[in-house]
């Protein structure tokens, strides 16, 4: 391969949801790029049965060479198959499966840790069900940091082609938001920041603005006490010692106004809506969701399982497209910085 193909990995998803017919739209809008190498970690019925649906013709091959992929084949649909036990039905999940969906991620994860892979791209899937299955983890972010050889905390980043935003806290209730926000955590979180936006996206010194928890960031203390006694001491402290530029805590309701969007390269935010409702309402379809702090490229579509439309072609894969897109791009930025 040239220098300018890049092997990316994709994940199953939730069998019984929109994932495999995602999956086939993307790797047919992707058969005219010569340098995206996409690879399905996945069932073969899966794959057939959503090709079916979707009426596509696009052949199968299977991939038996993980370290070289020496047996890619062009103008095809690549696969690493998975036997999967129990009986999939379309929009209807079933949690005996989970072990199923965490195969295929910790397969993408084992082959991309032994061969020339440079990405993974991980489907959707549903923490409710997994979590009946056992499934000790809040989603894919904290089990993927499970998986990564560097064990430090790994952060969600959302991006679009106008925004990135980072929430500081992800799926945990709002009622336990103020007491997880820690001077730490913040700063932790710029430090991973910094090192990740250089790696791969070749932003030197990044801006950053930081949003406060309370409305209007805590008015001076009279709104909530965590923007002085927390946010705005981490901030001074990074200012001090991390390479980068920040404004805040800027209050959450004028953060992400156009003219203020083009003072700052990232957003972090102090929970999951205030970073993922700026991303969703700017650009529903093509959001991508990237965990930073591993040591190994993943990115997501910006959407869940779509499980009541599973099965009826009518499934987005815009947002899939740009996930596989950008961890091209991102694993172009990687090499050209080691």
């Amino acid at each position: 391969m040239s220098s300018l193909e890049k092997i990316i990995l994709i994940s199953a998803g939730d069998p019984a949801s929109i994932a495999s017919e995602i999956t086939v739209k993307a790797i047919q809008s992707l058969l005219n790029n010569i340098y995206i190498k996409p690879i399905v970690i996945s069932n073969i019925k899966l794959i057939e049965n959503s090709k079916n649906i979707i009426k596509s013709d696009i052949p199968l091959n299977i991939i038996k060479d993980l370290k070289n992929f020496s047996d890619f084949q062009k103008n095809c649909f690549n696969l690493i198959p998975l036997d999967i036990q129990y009986e999939v039905v379309l929009g209807k999940p079933n949690y005996k499966n989970s072990s199923f969906v965490k195969k295929s991620i910790k397969t993408c994860v084992s082959i991309i840790n032994t061969s020339i892979a440079s990405a993974v791209v991980t489907n959707p899937i549903n923490k409710n069900v997994m979590h009946k299955a056992g499934f000790k983890f809040n989603g894919h972010t904290d089990y993927l940091e499970s998986l990564s050889v560097i064990k430090k905390n790994a952060i969600m980043m959302l991006v679009t082609d106008q925004l990135k935003t980072i929430p500081l806290t992800i799926h945990v209730p709002l009622k336990d938001v103020p007491t997880l926000i820690t001077k730490d955590l913040i700063l932790n979180t710029i430090k991973i920041l910094i090192k990740d936006l250089n790696l791969y996206f070749g932003i030197n010194k990044p801006r950053i603005l930081v949003t406060g928890l309370n409305p209007h960031a805590g008015e001076n203390g009279d709104i909530g006490f965590e923007e002085n006694e927390i946010i705005i001491p981490a901030i001074l402290e990074a200012k001090k010692n991390l390479n980068c530029s920040i404004i805040g805590p800027v209050s959450a309701d004028s953060a992400f106004t156009p003219s203020l969007r083009k003072q700052y390269d990232v957003a972090i935010c102090m929970y999951h809506d205030q970073a993922l409702i700026p991303i969703k309402t700017l650009d529903f379809f093509n959001g991508v969701n990237i965990t930073l702090g591993i040591d190994f490229i993943r990115t997501s579509p910006d959407h869940g399982t779509g499980f009541e439309i599973a099965g009826k072609n009518i499934a987005n894969a815009e947002s899939l497209i740009s996930s596989i897109k950008l961890a091209y791009e991102m694993s172009l930025f990687k090499e050209d910085r080691l």
